[in-house]
């Protein structure tokens, strides 16, 4: 009993590093692709359905020398997932318990009882998994040779468990498949003819991956449980293959590319399905070796990209060379090579042995509505559709454009209304003329049938071409319109797809009431689209609020500019001349007319104020915000973020890369100007610390030359009357060594000068001793009587010599 629990122990203490093999653990690498995000939705369900305690504890009695108190057990293994990510910058995911970096994947693949590997879109993931397909097949023959015969105790369990390997590869590797039977080219290929197939050149490593797979799961069924599953081309959600078609579409861009004829089979797969498929797996594992994930539904390349442009965008095509496709950037050689595909396969497991729910029976033209309702959901595309209101001359044109480049939304007006339309009519018309398939030429497609180009609907498109000629040749007849044709061009222009898709500003309409219930009265439209994106319950009170109003129409937002009429004239004085409508007459008459269909009971904003659109308003009050960009600071207040989608997000990106741009060029001007600073400063303090040095050399010198000067003297005092008597002294005193040097010395001096005059400043002995010799030489000659004249210049008189002789004193003439 003592050593069981001590192995429990061990284990309890092994499995908080996290380095038990664990049947409850999944490994899912690149959590933040588009295949895992919806693999992961799936995975969570098992998260929830066998969630149990942390911990759990029994007690147990034991009697004797070895009883203990109450022993709890380990905590039991919970479920969780972790895995990899694509985005180093992803540090966490909801519900992953950990992210691992790729270096270090290896090793905790290894804990993981179930390991879902998507080589489908990633190429870097090939090479790290082959390398971990060989590790597996190392653990297994080592395993094999050793032969166990025990299992290890507790729910981490150690390698007697069970692995399980899920790859989700690419049908690429399907691409070069000979048909079946040449006769019937359709027949379709099932999962039992997996070993006939052939690769695409550029598919030929994820090939053998799967054959790896197939390998191990042959010969280790014992110990693992592997199978491949080989997904279509997935669409939906995000969207990965097809994001350029349904972004395209939904900008409304005039033309969709069709590569080739568009008559290629290319297996399809709803994200959600596959994801299903994965989790299908997951909990009930099969005895298969090899899974085709493709819908029953065989769709073909123009199938997938007419119904979404008619429904969705400009309902105009072209069929373009595949090898023109390069040159459109956003497609890349994956994208190319998957939408070149011609392959038809039919799957047999996931229909008749899975039971698969498939998340719509609908064919992927009958799909695209709720498709796009997702994509635009996941992308976070929200058409903004704004009306700007206020008096002539305020600046209505231009906050409305500036708003429209800044939010990628259509500008519409009255004034232009009929121009534009006359421009995309006449594009339209002259697109008829070219054809679709004009680029193709003959040779193009010979193993397609011609026919394919031509659709069902051929007697409709024509009907609309007819309608569309004759709308031109009106417009192009150059009579001026009524307000109701203008009132039915701003309608269809309102109604049109990429008002609708992208969003609109309506400058300086409407003007009055009734000019708001005529634009946006529901007539003979639907609000399908409307009703759609608001399936939650309206409120009693409003729901005879919309009864005759069409909702798709009503704007989100109704600018108020407010401006006064001294403000107005000031500001046509301002314009420069030669425009009609700054004449002062008109303007002043427009301005009439504005004040009076604004009163308070008729103006146009109690319409929208019933509807609760309540209107913003700004006051323009600025001449020098020629730009208005204090009232277009005001409205994207109101608005938010801009949506980011393909037109606009290189306009976002070129603002925020110009944005990051002036930071740094400002931080590196700062930067410049500190680093010159610091120069300027360090340059300074060196010149000011050599002057310094300089001066303080130069005080120093003349401090000593100042001492030196002030110690002449003293010097000079000291050589002349001190050391001439003392250093004797001192060296009769070195030589002699007295026992007391001081008291020698001093009788030394005496000795010397024992009348005292030696203490006097003027005494000398060497002048002392020449003078007592003058002395005898004076009394000898006064014996002698000997006169001897003094050496003086002629000019010198007696009188002086005498009187300056008798001034001088003896000692200080020596």
């Amino acid at each position: 009993m003592k050593k069981s629990l001590e192995k429990i122990s061990l284990e309890k203490s092994s499995s908080k590093s996290g380095n038990l093999f664990s049947v409850k653990r999944y490994f899912v690498n690149n959590l933040d692709s588009y295949h895992s995000q919806y693999v992961l939705k799936e995975l969570f369900k098992i998260l929830d359905k066998y969630a149990t305690p942390n911990s759990r504890e029994t007690s147990q009695t034991v009697i004797g020398e070895d009883a203990e108190p109450l022993l709890r057990l380990p905590p039991e293994q919970p479920y969780e997932i972790i895995g990899t990510v694509s985005d180093v910058k992803v540090k966490s995911l909801d519900n992953v318990a950990r992210i691992i970096p790729k270096a270090k994947c290896l090793p905790e693949m290894l804990t993981c009882g179930t390991v879902i590997l998507d080589i489908s879109s990633d190429r870097d993931e090939l090479n790290m998994v082959l390398d971990y397909v060989k590790i597996l097949k190392d653990l297994f023959e080592k395993q094999t040779l050793a032969n166990r015969t025990s299992s290890d105790v507790g729910d981490g369990g150690g390698q007697s468990k069970r692995r399980y390997l899920i790859l989700i590869s690419s049908v690429m590797t399907w691409a070069a498949t000979k048909p079946l039977d040449p006769d019937t080219p359709d027949m379709p290929f099932i999962e039992t003819d997996f070993r006939k197939r052939k690769p695409h050149p550029n598919y030929k490593m994820h090939y053998d991956i799967e054959n790896e797979i197939v390998a191990i799961a042959r010969k280790y069924k014992s110990q693992i449980g592997a199978v491949v599953v080989n997904a279509g081309v997935t669409y939906g959600g995000r969207e990965d293959v097809l994001f350029y078609w349904f972004q395209k579409a939904w900008e409304c861009e005039r033309i969709l590319p069709i590569l080739g004829r568009g008559g290629n089979a290319i297996p399809l797969i709803n994200v959600l399905d596959l994801a299903q498929i994965i989790y299908n797996l997951v909990i009930d594992f099969p005895k298969k070796l090899y899974i085709l994930a493709v819908e029953q539904n065989v769709t073909k390349q123009r199938e997938i990209v007419k119904p979404l442009g008619r429904i969705v965008g400009s309902g105009m095509f072209k069929c373009i060379p595949p090898e023109d496709a390069f040159l459109i950037p956003e497609i890349n050689q994956r994208i190319y090579d998957l939408m070149t595909l011609n392959l038809n396969m039919e799957p047999t497991f996931i229909v008749e042995t899975m039971g698969l729910q498939w998340t719509s029976e609908l064919s992927f033209a009958e799909n695209i509505p709720a498709l796009i309702k997702q994509f635009k959901k996941e992308r976070g595309l929200k058409p903004f559709k704004v009306i700007i209101y206020g008096p002539p001359i305020v600046g209505k044109t231009t906050l409305s454009k500036l708003i429209c480049k800044a939010y990628g939304l259509i500008y519409i007006s009255p004034e232009t209304v009929a121009q534009d339309i006359l421009e995309d009519l006449a594009w339209r018309v002259r697109h008829w003329e070219v054809e679709e398939t004009a680029a193709l030429g003959m040779s193009v497609g010979n193993d397609e049938d011609p026919a394919l180009a031509d659709d069902d609907d051929t007697g409709e498109e024509e009907g609309v071409q007819e309608a569309t000629k004759q709308t031109l040749a009106i417009l192009q007849s150059g009579r001026l319109l009524t307000d109701n044709e203008v009132m039915g061009y701003l309608r269809q222009r309102l109604l049109s797809r990429e008002a609708l898709n992208r969003g609109w500003v309506l400058d300086g309409f409407p003007t009055s009431m009734t000019q708001c219930v005529a634009l946006f009265d529901k007539g003979e439209e639907q609000d399908s689209d409307a009703e759609e994106e608001n399936e939650e319950q309206e409120f009693d009170e409003d729901v005879n609020l919309f009864n005759n109003l069409l909702k798709k129409l009503l704007p989100d937002i109704v600018v108020s500019l407010e401006a006064t009429d001294d403000f107005i004239c000031e500001k046509v004085m301002r314009q420069p001349e030669g425009d009609s409508r700054l004449n002062e007459e008109a303007v002043l008459k427009r301005l009439s007319e504005f004040r009076a269909g604004d009163a308070r009971d008729i103006t146009p904003l109690n319409f929208f104020d019933e509807l609760d659109i309540h209107p913003l308003v700004v006051t323009v009050k600025d001449h020098l915000d020629y730009a208005m960009q204090g009232s277009y600071a005001a409205v994207a207040l109101r608005m938010g973020r801009p949506c980011r989608y393909g037109k606009l997000i290189a306009l976002i990106e070129a603002a925020e890369k110009k944005e990051r741009e002036e930071l740094e060029t400002l931080r590196a001007k700062e930067a410049k100007a500190l680093k010159e600073l610091e120069k300027k400063l360090k340059e300074e303090r060196e010149e000011k610390m050599e002057y310094w040095s300089e001066l303080y050399a130069l005080m120093r010198e003349e401090e000593e030359a100042a001492l030196a000067a002030a110690g002449e003297l003293m010097r000079n005092y000291l050589v002349r009357y001190i050391f001439p008597t003392l250093t004797p002294a001192l060296l009769e005193v070195a030589k002699l060594r007295p026992e007391d040097p001081i008291d020698f010395l001093a009788e030394y001096l005496f000795k010397l000068n024992p009348s005292g005059k030696m203490l006097e400043p003027g005494y000398n002995l060497q002048a002392e001793r020449l003078l007592g010799k003058i002395k005898i030489v004076d009394d000898a000659l006064k014996e002698l009587d000997i006169k001897i004249d003094p050496l003086l210049p002629p000019e010198a008189g007696v009188d002086e010599v005498y009187n300056s002789k008798k001034n001088i004193n003896r000692m200080s003439a020596l």
